[in-house]
C-alpha cells in the first residue's frame, strides 16, 4: 500500500514538475526587422515582460513562409506581422488568432505614379509594378476596388516591391506600389505619390498573432505579454529619445534612421487598440479590413480558401490585460 501511496505521489510530482516547465517556456516570437516591432524589443530591454512573470523569445525570420512553417508545426509561439500577411498564409488554417495591435502605417506604403496620373481611376490600362501577397499589393487591391476597377484592368508586373520602385524610377513602369526610400524619391523622375497608407488609416497594420493552443493554455502569458507592450508604449511616451535609442540598438538600426523610419508609423496605444482589435462585446475594425481582404485576395487567385475573419482574433487577451 505505502508503495503504491509512494508512487501515486512519485508520478503527480513528475506530472507537476512537466507542468511547471511547459508554463515557464518562454513564448517564442517570430518577426523581421522592422521599425514598427520596436516596442516589443523595448518591453524585452527593459525587463517588462519578466516584471510580469513571462520570458519571450524575440526571433528574427525575415522569411515569412518558414515562420508560417513554424507556426504550422508549432516551433514558434507567435508571428508578429501585417493583418494582410494572416490573410494571405490563411491564419484560420494555421491555427493562430491576432490579440494585439502594434503599430500602424501613415505613409510607410504607397503608389507612385508618373505626373500624367492624376488619380487611382487613371491607372486603368497603365503599367504597375507590385509584389503580389505583400502589404504594399493589399495597398493597392484596396484603392483599386475604392475607385471601381478590377485589378485586371491595370497591366500588373510582378516584381518585389524594392524593385518596383527602383523600376519606376528608372522610367519603366507607369506606377509602382512600394515604399520608402522610393516614396520620396518619385519626384526625381517628374512623377508624384498617387496614394500612401496616411490616407488609409487602419488599412497597413502589424499585429501579433499566438496560436490558439497557446492562448488555451497559458492564458495569462499572452495577457501579461500584452500588458508589457503598453508598458513599453508608456515608457517610449515619456522618454522618447531614450526608448528610441534603445530600440534602435535592440533592432542593429542606427538612430537616425530609426527615428526616420518612425516618420511613417504610429505606435498603437490600448484605446486604439479596443477601437481596432475590438472586445469580446464587439468586433473592432480589424474584423471589416479583414473581410475584404479575404475577397480580393480570393478573387486574384492568391487565397485558395475562404475563411471566417472573426476566427483569426480573439480579443479575450486584450480585455483581461485593459482590465487591471
Amino acid at each position: 500500500m505505502r508503495k503504491l501511496i509512494a508512487s501515486t505521489v512519485l508520478a503527480l510530482s513528475c506530472l507537476a514538475s512537466t507542468l511547471n516547465a511547459a508554463e515557464n517556456k518562454p513564448l517564442t516570437v517570430g518577426m523581421t526587422t522592422w521599425v514598427g516591432y520596436g516596442l516589443l524589443h523595448l518591453a524585452q530591454q527593459k525587463g517588462f515582460f519578466k516584471e510580469h512573470g513571462i520570458d519571450v523569445s524575440l526571433t528574427t525570420v525575415q522569411d515569412k513562409p518558414s515562420t508560417a512553417a513554424a507556426i504550422a508545426t508549432g516551433r514558434l509561439d507567435g508571428w508578429a506581422t501585417t493583418v494582410d500577411t494572416f490573410i494571405f498564409y490563411n491564419a484560420k488554417k494555421l491555427d493562430i488568432k491576432q490579440v494585439l495591435a502594434v503599430d500602424f502605417s501613415k505613409g510607410g506604403e504607397g503608389i507612385i505614379a508618373s505626373g500624367d496620373i492624376k488619380t487611382v481611376a487613371d491607372l486603368k490600362g497603365r503599367t504597375l509594378g507590385a509584389e503580389e501577397g505583400s502589404s504594399t499589393y493589399f495597398f493597392m487591391l484596396n484603392l483599386l476596388a475604392d475607385s471601381g476597377i478590377n485589378v485586371k484592368d491595370v497591366k500588373l508586373q510582378s516584381m518585389r516591391a524594392g524593385d518596383a520602385g527602383a523600376a519606376f524610377a528608372a522610367g519603366r513602369l507607369d506606377a509602382a506600389a512600394t515604399w520608402d526610400p522610393w516614396l520620396s524619391k518619385a519626384k526625381e523622375r517628374g512623377g508624384h505619390i498617387l496614394a500612401s497608407s496616411a490616407d488609409e488609416p487602419g488599412l497597413i497594420v502589424d499585429t501579433v498573432a499566438f496560436r490558439s493552443e497557446v492562448i488555451k493554455k497559458r492564458p495569462d502569458d499572452v495577457k501579461n505579454f500584452i500588458t508589457a507592450y503598453f508598458e513599453a508604449y508608456d515608457y517610449w511616451k515619456a522618454s522618447p529619445k531614450e526608448a528610441n535609442a534603445i530600440m534602435a540598438k535592440a533592432l542593429g538600426i542606427k538612430d537616425d534612421e530609426f527615428n526616420s523610419s518612425l516618420a511613417g508609423l504610429e505606435f498603437v496605444s490600448r484605446e486604439q487598440n479596443q477601437q481596432y482589435i475590438g472586445s469580446a462585446a464587439s468586433a473592432g475594425q480589424i474584423k471589416s479590413v479583414t473581410e475584404r481582404g479575404i475577397e480580393f485576395y480570393s478573387q486574384a487567385g492568391l487565397l485558395k480558401e475562404k475563411f471566417d475573419a472573426a476566427a483569426v482574433v480573439d480579443a479575450a487577451p486584450l480585455d483581461a490585460a485593459l482590465a487591471k
